[in-house]
């Protein structure tokens, strides 16, 4: 009797094993994907905004710049050609498209066979991290040393600093989520 009982217990685990797995599989393919379409939706929207005395700016990393009139009701539309601005931005937001198309390759790759390739999600998402960081420190050097600013990222007791926006945080949750997806597979795979 315990020796139907062991066989029909090791069948149940064997079962339940082969169904952990394929839906890991499933939540590891929709994650991929959904980090690489982040990524690819961060590169259009703000990078960082800017409040002055009389003004709130967002910049987008390809140059694009709106403003709101903070005392009054004023919105417009500009373009920034600041070279200590626009260079490293645009450099950013192409590592951001490349990176997001690394991952996106990588996981349209795995839904047709199943196989992931996780050395180029690995690249992918440490880009997608690293990539907003490196343009942080970069411009804050830039405007810092070069310009003499006294602060360039944020305080909250002056009217005059810069903070990052949204694609900032967008992109980091991209990469985490690769980074994560990574992991699941590693896991699965042991």
């Amino acid at each position: 009797m315990s020796l139907i009982l062991n066989k029909f217990n090791k069948k149940i685990i064997n079962h339940a094993k082969y169904y952990i797995v394929n839906n890991i599989m499933r939540i590891q393919k929709v994650i991929l994907l959904s980090s690489s379409v982040i990524g690819i939706i961060s590169v259009f929207t703000p990078v960082i905004f800017h409040v002055s005395p009389n003004y709130l700016y967002q910049f987008w990393s390809w140059g694009f710049t709106l403003f709101f009139g903070l005392n009054s009701s004023e919105i417009g539309v500009s373009y920034n050609t600041e070279v200590e601005f626009l260079i490293p931005a645009l450099i950013s937001m192409f590592l951001i498209l490349l990176s997001s198309s690394l991952i996106l390759r990588s996981s349209i790759k795995g839904l047709r066979k199943d196989e992931f390739n996780t050395k180029i999600s690995l690249i992918g998402g440490i880009m997608m991290i690293a990539t907003p960081l490196l343009l942080i420190v970069i411009w804050h050097f830039i405007y810092t040393i070069g310009r003499g600013y006294p602060i360039f990222w944020g305080s909250f007791g002056t009217e005059n600093y810069y903070w990052p926006s949204f694609s900032f945080l967008l992109q980091f949750l991209a990469g985490g989520f690769t980074l994560i997806s990574i992991l699941m597979i590693k896991l699965k795979n042991k």
